[in-house]
């Protein structure tokens, strides 16, 4: 299979250009686009496993371009960005992204999300199960839970979420734990657990009385209870 290949889409050129050159020595090959077009055109004409994008770019907004090649590739995508709210972080979640890290960053700790999001991928690649989880029927090879009929409009990582909480209905999670299984080494962020927690919970109410839910415990743990 040879390399993993990532791609860099950010405005940042010197910012740009020291993360390609810190990969390439981690062992990746590494190509770089400073717009949106340019990214546009490597997708096209090269295999990409993973992309690594900044969430404004000069020929428009990084949110939008995740959307828009979700719906034709199933690829990670990993946001760098100055900001540090949660109406960004809940946008580039709703867009597709898999991953959010706030500049300023370590080069390591880049290091440790690019491994955690293509070890994930590989691992969905060799599961193939298909489970119920009370009303839910969740694929993992297709990444998809169904209900009534119809896919759920999941977020790649509120999919892993539901998935690590189903698979053990009843199980306590702490956000420290579910975020080191699902987004692996790396400075714990209980903000973006609890995002994605929350999220997630709106979406399952929308199925109706007998979705599972999602409980806290006083000790600051989460577990999926199935009605």
């Amino acid at each position: 299979m040879g390399l993993n290949v990532i791609m860099l889409l950010e405005s940042d050129r010197a910012s740009m250009e020291a993360n390609k050159g810190h990969l390439k020595r981690e062992g990746y090959d590494v190509y770089t686009a400073a717009s949106l077009k340019e990214g546009g055109m490597i997708l096209e004409n090269r295999r990409i496993d993973l992309i690594v994008m900044g969430l404004i770019l000069p020929d428009g907004p990084g949110i939008r371009f995740c959307s828009e090649i979700r719906a034709r590739y199933d690829i990670p995508v990993l946001f760098l960005t100055h900001l540090d709210d949660d109406t960004a972080l809940i946008a580039g979640l709703e867009a597709g992204g898999d991953e959010y890290m706030t500049k300023p960053y370590s080069h390591a700790a880049l290091s440790a999300r690019v491994r955690a999001l293509l070890r994930r991928v590989r691992m969905e690649k060799s599961s193939m199960t298909v489970f119920a989880a009370g009303p839910l029927q969740i694929d993992c090879s297709k990444r998809k839970a169904y209900a009534g009929g119809g896919a759920l409009p999941l977020a790649p990582r509120e999919f892993d979420v539901l998935l690590l909480l189903a698979r053990e209905p009843g199980r306590e999670f702490t956000a420290q734990e579910i975020y080191s299984m699902i987004w692996g080494s790396g400075q714990f962020n209980g903000r973006t657990v609890i995002a994605h927690i929350s999220s997630l919970r709106k979406k399952l109410r929308k199925i109706g009385e007998n979705a599972p839910f999602i409980v806290t415990g006083q000790r600051k743990y989460y577990s999926m209870v199935m009605r």
